[in-house]
């Protein structure tokens, strides 16, 4: 099989489905068409399974996971307003916001599998997930967002280990949205409970990736990095002249 997308083309993939979710939810798509706005959801959900893949494949290959651990934090930290401002106007900032973005999760899955990769102990590994996985429940993607990274990472078999953690986060999202639509259906429409199934999207994008980091000069590096915050206040800029 000729595997024609490389790392660029996959974190192209991600902003640009990440730009669309955060224009429906930013832009509250859903008060003017649930259609429209289901579509941003569905394909958002592509976005976070594509990073934590390539999260996984940077710790395998970077030089200095310090530094990597370093650029995540310092973009989590100048992100925290923007997403507070983007999904959250007219609210006052709360603490727990602190974690609230896409960054965070992120870090935390790079530190989570840095460490349980320096120790060969069952129960440290044990307490290292559940602490870490925890320690997201506030953030973007929640507990799921660090169980999907810890997947990439832990699964050996090439294929499986890109088949089988969005199977897994979907479920995971299906089953948490039935359980609060049960309990108050009012509060998740219908819709909701289908979007997480996008997820699903991105095995066959995986399974197309050939391994290689593509075009990658360090202004697109950082670009990517940069991209986060940037469009998040350029959205929130956009709105405010509606």
């Amino acid at each position: 099989m000729n595997k024609r997308l490389d790392g660029f083309h996959l974190k192209c993939i991600a902003i640009v489905a990440m730009l669309i979710n955060h224009i429906g939810n930013g832009f509250k798509l859903y008060e003017y068409s649930d259609q429209l706005f289901f579509f941003t959801e569905f394909i958002g959900k592509l976005t976070f399974p594509i990073m934590a893949y390539l999260l996984v494949e940077g710790f395998h290959y970077t030089r200095n996971v310090k530094k990597y651990a370093a650029r995540l934090g310092f973009f989590w930290l100048v992100s925290i307003y923007p997403f507070h401002a983007l999904f959250y106007p007219g609210y006052p900032f709360s603490w727990t916001e602190l974690v609230n973005n896409i960054f965070f999760t992120l870090l935390m899955g790079l530190i989570l599998i840095t460490l349980y990769d320096r120790t060969k102990n069952t129960a440290v590994h044990i307490v290292l997930v559940l602490f870490f996985s925890l320690a997201t429940v506030m953030s973007d993607w929640n507990l799921i967002g660090v169980l999907i990274i810890f997947g990439f990472y832990r699964i050996q078999n090439v294929k499986l280990k890109k088949i089988i953690p969005p199977i897994y986060a979907t479920l995971f999202l299906f089953l948490l949205m039935l359980i609060v639509y049960f309990i108050s259906p009012d509060s998740v429409p219908l819709y909701v409970l289908f979007s997480g199934f996008g997820i699903l999207g991105t095995i066959p994008l995986l399974l197309n990736y050939n391994g290689k980091r593509g075009y990658s000069p360090n202004w697109v590096k950082w670009g990517f990095y940069l991209f986060y915050p940037v469009h998040m206040i350029v959205l929130i800029l956009l709105r405010s002249m509606l």
